[in-house]
């Protein structure tokens, strides 16, 4: 898209009173924003735009804003992807409220329309890392993209799950597409944008702000054929995500656990109907039966001498970094450089406050022997 082209498109959604319902109504009505522009006060009402908006769109003139975007979107080494470009996601295009446009690093590919949204709680529990890690994997191997939103928790699991199985994996943030949050998670977005992309809707510079949160759950949940929900207390964000689901006319699915805080969600979505999910291919038979039966074996993590013993020392709890040192008897930073590697590996995932979890994995024979 050339220069001027995107300097309309970012210039629109810059106008007052333009979210993406009267943005997408006008798109439908003009074709593309350049006309938008260029349209009479009374062609644009008729379009169904308020009097107001109307107005504004006709007196818009705040290009500085919409340049400095530009320059911003080019030294991030993000692309534009708009609403009527063949890279844009087809899923994502049929919601209500679709985004005229999406930041990404990384690409989209049309492969990406066979995709599964699996989200769950920041807090999540050892038990909710495993659940994870094993849907992941398997919905991977089905060949299908995994949806997340690159949070801490569940999110992250899944999306170095992906990564490590070799599959393609799209993380939705809430923040522009300069702007990584949480910042340690900043080696998980380059990776990810090699084997998919991080997208955003959101401008330049955006800051991770709570109110962001709620409309990007819907561009994860649109951008799936289904949403899979691990854990989730009764206020979660992923229970948005799976409303949101539910309204886009996608399949909700949920992971039952332990009865607890951390449950008492996902118990609530199975409940008022929630597909009742223990394995990938309770999904994959719902949404795409058509990948069942073709499955390639799983791929071994293959780990070091030294790897396997820490692992061994975590005996799969979320502990401490002060308690795995205490556990280990190594020095902290020889912990710290492992921990690391097996991050990196997807098999112990950070959580907030220093803890780190561990759960079961497809150990290679080399890690087995030692």
């Amino acid at each position: 898209m050339v220069p001027d082209e995107q300097r309309s498109w970012l210039g629109l959604r810059m106008v007052r009173g333009v979210g993406p319902v009267i943005y997408r109504g006008l798109l439908q009505a003009f074709g593309e924003p350049a006309a938008v522009f260029a349209a009479s006060r009374r062609a644009l009402e008729a379009a169904g735009a308020r009097p107001e908006v109307a107005g504004a769109i006709r007196a818009f003139d705040d290009w500085g804003p919409v340049d400095q975007q530009l320059e911003r979107l080019k030294r991030s080494g993000a692309g534009l992807v708009t609403w009527n470009a063949p890279a844009y996601p087809p899923n994502l295009r049929e919601i209500h409220d679709p985004p005229p446009f999406l930041f990404a690093h990384g690409a989209v590919l049309p492969r990406d329309m066979l995709a599964v949204a699996v989200v769950g709680s920041r807090y999540v529990s050892a038990y909710g890392l495993r659940m994870a890690r094993e849907l992941t994997e398997g919905l991977v191997r089905h060949g299908l993209t995994v949806v997340s939103g690159m949070a801490r928790g569940t999110d992250a699991q899944v999306h170095w799950t992906a990564l490590r199985a070799g599959g393609r994996t799209l993380a939705v943030i809430g923040s522009g597409i300069d702007v990584v949050y949480p910042s340690e998670h900043k080696a998980l977005f380059h990776k990810i944008s090699t084997q998919g992309a991080v997208v955003t809707e959101l401008l330049m510079g955006t800051q991770p702000d709570a109110e962001n949160f709620p409309s990007r759950n819907r561009i994860i949940s649109g951008l799936a054929l289904g949403t899979v929900v691990i854990e989730a207390a009764e206020k979660s964000g992923s229970l948005i995500t799976a409303r949101l689901a539910a309204d886009q006319g996608r399949e909700v699915f949920a992971v039952p656990g332990a009865v607890g805080e951390r449950t008492r969600g996902t118990h609530r979505l199975i409940r008022d109907g929630a597909k009742l999910t223990e394995c990938a291919e309770d999904v994959v038979e719902e949404l795409a039966p058509h990948l069942l039966g073709r499955v390639p074996p799983a791929v071994p993590v293959e780990l070091s001498a030294e790897e396997s013993a820490l692992l061994g020392c975590m005996r799969h709890e979320s502990l401490h970094i002060d308690a795995i040192i205490t556990r280990s008897g190594c020095a902290a930073a020889t912990v710290l450089q492992l921990l690391l590697a097996l991050e990196l590996k997807g098999v112990v995932q950070q959580l907030p406050g220093k803890v780190f979890a561990a759960a079961a994995v497809d150990l290679g024979p080399r890690a087995a022997k030692e």
